[in-house]
């Protein structure tokens, strides 16, 4: 009975868009703002993780200033089943009131035996666009928020913990930066297997692998570049941000799961970003305790072209 009048509640709020005020942007003028969260490995027989991911949600709704996307960068099933895909697309479609829902597949969605990576795809594929609104054909692609090219690029074959990036992804993705940082404007790429040498890890197996140079070598030509992956389930306060070669890195935390290392808590936490002034605001956000960790956020100054 308490489940069933918690729903109604949240059904309620979402109907006439009543949410407490949770957090407020740096700039009430921002151009975007937007959150990312990553891992949060839906999971059939984890209460816990479809529980908790409506609460996230709903603090994500409370921002003063409404988040005009949001991203999961990958692992947001734990093993790809129609049950884990069923509870997050009710999750966000019941309980989230962000108008850009954006997917990124991880090896989660495609690594079980009974998936493979054609089935994980297609599973992806299709609820994905129940999701996102929109039909893709491929695991990467684009999308223009308010101005803005948001980036998703996704393996395109199972290897294991790492990925594998075709020369095809590689140079759509080469052309796409160059489209959307021509005018000096940031761009946002978004890939759940991180590139290696760009993050602390203790378990080096898990980052993109053979394709890494390749892929850093087309983020490096073109300015105002910000690469977020998750993957790794870092806290914040162990790999975080860093910028090399003009490039900005984020390493997302596990928004649902306890941290592998570091030591600021890693449940609940993701990634508010904000575009105002001529900056990229990144600032770390636990949304279950409604904790920032202010000592963690970083101002990006955009260069002009």
């Amino acid at each position: 009975m308490k489940t069933v009048s918690l729903v109604l509640v949240f059904l309620l709020a979402i109907t006439l868009g009543i949410f407490p005020e949770s957090y407020h942007p740096v700039s009430e003028n921002a151009d975007i703002d937007f959150v990312v969260v990553s891992d949060i490995h839906m999971e059939g027989n984890n209460p816990d993780r479809f529980r908790d991911f409506p609460k996230i949600l709903l603090d994500i709704n409370g921002a003063a200033r409404k988040n005009d996307a949001l991203v999961m960068c990958g692992d947001n099933t734990m093993n790809g089943q129609h049950i884990e895909y069923t509870f997050l697309t009710l999750s966000l479609k019941l309980f989230s009131d962000v108008r850009n829902n954006l997917l990124v597949m991880g090896n989660h969605e495609i690594f079980t035996e009974q998936n493979g990576y054609e089935k994980g795809l297609k599973k992806f594929l299709g609820y994905g666009r129940f999701i996102m609104g929109e039909k893709y054909e491929k695991p990467y692609y684009s999308r223009e928020i308010d101005g803005y090219t948001f980036i998703v690029l996704s393996t395109e074959a199972d290897k294991g913990v790492t990925c594998y990036i075709s020369p095809e992804q590689i140079e759509w993705l080469d052309e796409t930066l160059a489209k959307a940082t021509e005018s000096g404007k940031p761009a946002f790429v978004f890939c759940h297997f991180p590139i290696d040498g760009t993050v602390d890890t203790l378990w080096p197996g898990g980052l993109m692998g053979e394709q890494s140079d390749e892929v850093f070598s087309v983020l490096k030509k073109h300015k105002n570049v910000f690469f977020f992956s998750g993957h790794l389930h870092n806290a914040v306060d162990y790999s975080g941000i860093r910028q090399i070669d003009g490039v900005t890195f984020v390493d997302v935390p596990s928004v649902l799961s306890d941290h592998s290392v570091g030591s600021t808590p890693s449940r609940g936490t993701g990634y508010c970003v904000e575009v105002h002034d001529g900056k990229v605001e990144l600032r770390p956000r636990n949304f279950l305790s409604g904790e920032w960790f202010e000592n963690l956020s970083v101002t990006v100054e955009i260069e002009h072209v």
